[in-house]
């Protein structure tokens, strides 16, 4: 399978303002609307990339916005402690959930139907919010201590569980089954620093390594025996990388150069294969 990978330093100007990326530090394709929500985390903001890599402000309302994920017609974000949302047609606020004692919330992912769940990576817990009703949510820890330091997560829908990669040296990926009160390692890898994690239509499992500078890839299932071969490299601080149904890209938001990179796929045109991630 060939893949290959453009970089776009995008800056769209106008004439009041130039809109700019800059850290992002994650994305999500917004399939309603046929754009990017970026995570601009330098300048503390939700951006919109239209597809004519037109960019536009979302929302300024975040502080420190990380990892982003659209469940519904909203737009969920970790922001520091606290996990919030907003419309995706205005970039309203609909949701402002402190989450007590969270120390840096980062990595998030969703089931499609009404749980978010939210790695802490400082505090290293993972967090579930029942969003079903946005003026009632509820809230558990179902990992207190993960003992790994958690950055993204990815729900794999057909597998009915999450996968979460961890930060630092021979970084790994977990996995993570709901009712659970831990995690069980899948693979352990001599790269470092794993930031996002994504499969494409065929179940093959995309990581972003902060310290390789690139994307890896590993073929379906994931076992202790998957071996990560990078698929695009020169990468600087590739972060939470996302995939786009239909599309068939791998989107990566590189924190470092403050640009975005898109890597096509073999399920680039695929639809019936699509859908792994619920959204």
């Amino acid at each position: 399978m060939k893949l290959v990978w453009i970089t776009l330093v995008l800056v769209c100007a106008s004439h009041v303002h130039a809109q700019t990326i800059s850290s992002p530090e994650s994305l999500e394709f917004d399939a309603a609307n046929n754009r990017y929500l970026i995570s601009n985390r330098g300048n503390g903001e939700i951006l919109a990339r239209s597809a004519a890599g037109i960019l536009s402000v979302f929302t300024t309302d975040p502080s420190s916005p990380a990892g982003v994920e659209i469940l519904g017609d909203n737009l969920f974000v970790a922001d520091g402690g606290s996990v919030r949302a907003y419309r995706l047609s205005d970039g309203v606020r609909v949701l402002n959930y402190a989450i007590a004692g969270a120390q840096f919330l980062n990595g998030i992912s969703t089931d499609g139907s009404s749980r978010v769940w939210v790695t802490d990576f400082s505090g290293q817990r993972l967090h579930q919010l029942d969003v079903s009703d946005l003026s009632n949510v509820t809230h558990t820890t179902p990992i207190a201590v993960t003992g790994f330091t958690p950055n993204g997560v990815w729900w794999d829908r057909r597998n009915q569980r999450l996968l979460i990669v961890s930060w630092g040296s021979n970084a790994r990926v977990f996995n993570w089954l709901p009712g659970t009160t831990a995690a069980t390692l899948l693979t352990q890898t001599s790269f470092s620093n794993f930031d996002g994690v994504v499969q494409d239509c065929d179940d093959a499992v995309y990581v972003s390594s902060f310290g390789a500078g690139a994307v890896l890839r590993t073929p379906a299932p994931l076992t202790a025996q998957s071996v990560f071969v990078s698929v695009s490299t020169g990468h600087a601080n590739p972060a939470d990388i996302a995939y786009t149904p239909g599309a068939g890209e791998i989107a990566v938001p590189n924190a470092a150069s403050s640009s975005l990179s898109f890597i096509a796929t073999a399920c680039a045109g695929v639809l019936f294969r699509d859908g792994v991630e619920t959204r």
